[in-house]
């Protein structure tokens, strides 16, 4: 094969991209793993910052830290191991005792990251959304709702749908009963609400297409959740589903 057909060769082999092209992609993507991780992890007020700095209008490509810092682009060398680092470190002895001892790094609180990270936020605009605080343990209401059983009719394309819960226990403060922020309305022993606070929201918000009734006692609970697409659901018909599922409960 002479000259002239080496070159040709050589012509139909794609050529690789340099692996430097490669590297902002993965690390973009590695990014915005991590950032969707966070959103489950600490909630939506610190997902708010996480997305403000990978997304921003620079672009740049930034690891973030579990409280909501931006972690540097260049990482640290890695420690050296106890073995290696005797044999590489120079003796008191052969340096005459003059080696520099290398300062030990300061590592800031938790909370002084936490609140750093929001003051930058609340400077670049960001509205911080906090979760609604832990409730505290209810072994009896935990396992009623373990216990309770759930049917749901209908659906959007038929313009609504109804989910009844029901159980031999108490579910006071659980499922759908804590959404309710106050509006309650009562019929009897059936109590009534449309105005709820979700667990991302600063304020509560009447919504007037979702009802929400109830009747819980120690022994049994019945919850009706009721939608109705572009319209009100009915009460009467929350009430007479409870008293239904009510006596069944015995």
């Amino acid at each position: 094969m002479d000259k002239q057909d080496d070159d040709r060769h050589d012509d139909d082999i794609p050529s690789a991209a340099p692996p430097t092209l490669a590297r902002p992609r993965r690390r973009r993507l590695s990014t915005v793993a991590g950032v969707t991780g966070l959103a489950a992890i600490l909630g939506s007020g610190a997902y708010l910052i996480t997305l403000r700095f990978v997304d921003g209008n620079d672009r740049r490509a930034q690891d973030v830290t579990a409280v909501g810092t931006v972690a540097p682009q260049n990482p640290a060398a890695p420690e050296p191991t106890t073995s290696s680092a005797g044999a590489d470190r120079p003796s008191a002895e052969t340096t005459g005792g003059s080696a520099a001892v290398r300062a030990e790094p300061s590592f800031e609180e938790p909370a002084d990251r936490v609140r750093k990270a929001r003051d930058a936020a609340a400077k670049e605009g960001v509205k911080i959304t906090r979760p609604l605080p832990l409730k505290e343990a209810n072994p009896a209401g935990e396992a009623a709702l373990a216990a309770a059983k759930e049917v749901t009719t209908g659906s959007a394309k038929e313009g609504g749908a109804t989910r009844v819960i029901t159980v031999r226990g108490d579910l006071t403060g659980q499922r759908e009963l804590g959404w309710v922020a106050g509006g309650i309305e009562k019929h009897g022993e059936v109590s009534c609400s449309q105005r709820f606070k979700l667990y991302n929201e600063q304020e509560p918000k009447t919504r007037p297409s979702l009802l929400v009734c109830w009747r819980t006692s120690e022994k049994r609970s019945v919850i009706v959740v009721d939608t109705k697409i572009g319209g009100r659901p009915p009460v009467g018909k929350s009430l007479g589903i409870i008293e239904r599922e009510w006596r069944k409960l015995g």
